[in-house]
């Protein structure tokens, strides 16, 4: 090995190390962490947001549908302060077709099926499974009559604006939803 590849070795294994996320106080986030890797592309990034249109607009991969579960209902400061969301819980949905797609949201809460977004046939029902800290099972399920988009930010932030003069058939149609799953 060149004397100059082990002088870089010690750089490069800071930059392939580098965590695109902190901890911060459950008083910030509950989760305990953040998002702080602006723009990086990783499966844990920008969790809360609307992972479908930021793949579109960024020419990133297409995903069929996408999102982030916190463990609370109100979630604007959640995603206002780029914070983590729930790890761990099973993510279904069972599209118009009677397809089955099932996944698991990662360490930031974010979940999403590679594919393209007209491969989820609507409407659609979406269930999240997950086990509390108490050993109580949760199943929330939700049924989509009116989905045109897969992506769950556009209609499940608080801060989301009704379109009320755009039909509920175009994928640009939002009716805020309170809440993501929560009892």
């Amino acid at each position: 090995m060149s004397a100059e590849l082990l002088r870089a070795l010690p750089l490069l294994a800071l930059f392939a190390c580098k965590d695109s996320s902190e901890p911060v106080s459950t008083d910030i986030c509950l989760s305990g962490r953040r998002w702080v890797g602006g723009a990086t592309r990783d499966v844990e990034m920008s969790p809360g947001s609307d992972c479908i249109g930021c793949h579109f607009e960024t020419d990133g991969p297409p995903l069929v549908a996408a999102g982030t579960v916190y463990a609370t209902a109100d979630n604007a400061s959640q995603i206002e302060n780029d914070c983590f969301g729930l790890e761990g819980v099973e993510v279904e949905l069972e599209a118009g077709d009677g397809r089955i797609w099932t996944t698991t949201t990662n360490r930031a809460g974010n979940f999403f099926f590679d594919g393209e977004p007209s491969w989820l046939v609507k409407p659609y029902v979406a269930t999240l499974r997950y086990t509390t800290p108490e050993g109580r099972l949760i199943e929330p399920r939700m049924v989509m009559t009116l989905a045109t988009y897969g992506g769950c930010a556009r209609c499940h932030d608080p801060r989301a604006t009704a379109t009320t003069d755009v039909p509920s058939s175009y994928p640009e149609f939002v009716l805020p939803v309170s809440g993501l799953f929560v009892e």
